[in-house]
């Protein structure tokens, strides 16, 4: 388990960040991660830290870095990355009475001594309103390095996957899990291909297993007899990940729930169109017709697969060209830290904290 902090220096004009990040073993009870290594390392450096982010919400670390926190006047700021939307909260019966208790016990304390909520998206805004808090928010998307996918061209997914080579390929790739809408896809997908004009297109679902659901997955691919046009080759990284990106003639997304959904704009920095849901924050891809923003229902995706299928090659470059410029003028690392640094000058001089901080000069 690792934590970062950031340090302030409040006696300069321009504002300095110094992060050190550590690992620590973890202690029972070990899905909570819990870890006295890191409180006690945590605790030993907290006094040279002036502003402190802790990221998500459920864990050991977070509970131990708030009562730390606190204990020395150091004001941090919460970032749920997720944790606290609706379809999180509400997974199972189990949980959910979990989840209650925690926030009753010790989750509801965390929120309302933060100097600050961080959001992703303004739906992640919206799902923590939803439980009450009323505090300060701010909404900073994640940033992206679109270098990364520079110098890769779409042909070599066809040397690694030699399957795609002359089909159309819909490219889903994320965690296999059930937020993801997977359940609404591949039903979709099995109707889509029984077409003849779409016979030959492939699904490829790439991404990790997730607590098991693959066999789901698996078993419904199996079920609607489509094994031939799906191919799931697991996680990719690298080169392997910005080929397939790239070579996708659109990539789907069709998840219930997201807070932000960084794989979108990993898309769209390669040059592909998007279908994804309103379950996630990405309804500009309407605007700006890089796109589809559909509900997460099995009638609009398959809607939307045939248009953007039955678009024309150049239309689809088209649209993966602003879907491009739009991501790499408005989701940079340098727009998103620079964002930050203003939070963070709000919170140590007392000033009103935006809902929208503005990227310092």
């Amino acid at each position: 388990m690792s934590y970062w902090a950031t340090a302030m220096k409040r006696d300069r004009q321009d504002l300095m960040s110094v992060a050190d990040a550590h690992l620590f073993e973890t202690n029972w009870p070990h899905a909570w991660y819990r870890s006295r290594g890191l409180a006690e390392g945590l605790a030993a450096f907290v006094g040279c830290v002036d502003v402190m982010e802790l990221s998500e919400f459920w864990l050991h670390p977070i509970y131990a870095g708030s009562r730390i926190a606190k204990k020395a006047s150091v004001p941090y700021i919460l970032r749920p990355a997720g944790s606290l939307q609706s379809w999180a909260l509400r997974r199972s019966c189990i949980k959910q009475i979990k989840k209650s208790l925690y926030r009753a016990l010790v989750g509801n304390t965390i929120i309302r001594d933060a100097a600050c909520v961080r959001a992703a998206s303004l739906s992640e805004v919206q799902a923590v309103r939803r439980l009450g808090y009323r505090g300060p928010i701010t909404v900073i998307p994640n940033g992206l390095d679109s270098a990364q996918f520079d110098g890769v061209d779409g042909g070599e997914a066809e040397v690694y996957w030699p399957s795609l080579k002359n089909r159309p390929v819909v490219l889903f790739m994320s965690r296999l899990s059930a937020e993801k809408g997977l359940d609404l896809l591949i039903p979709v997908w099995s109707e889509l291909v029984c077409s003849s004009a779409y016979r030959d297109a492939m699904l490829v679902l790439a991404g990790p297993d997730y607590r098991g659901y693959q066999k789901a997955v698996q078993a419904l691919i199996g079920g609607h007899g489509i094994q031939e046009s799906v191919l799931m080759p697991g996680m990719v990284q690298g080169r392997r990940k910005a080929a397939l990106l790239r070579r996708a003639d659109l990539f789907v997304l069709p998840s219930y729930s997201e807070n932000f959904g960084i794989v979108v704009a990993e898309a769209l920095a390669c040059g592909t169109p998007v279908i994804t849901t309103t379950g996630t924050p990405w309804d500009k891809l309407q605007h700006i017709d890089a796109g589809r923003w559909i509900p997460p229902a099995k009638g609009e995706l398959l809607d939307a697969l045939r248009e953007m299928l039955a678009m024309s090659a150049s239309r689809r470059m088209e649209m993966g060209r602003r879907g491009m410029q739009f991501v790499r003028d408005e989701y940079t690392w340098k727009k998103a830290a620079s964002k930050f640094l203003h939070l963070c000058d709000c919170i140590l001089h007392g000033k009103t904290i935006p809902l929208y901080p503005q990227p310092t000069a």
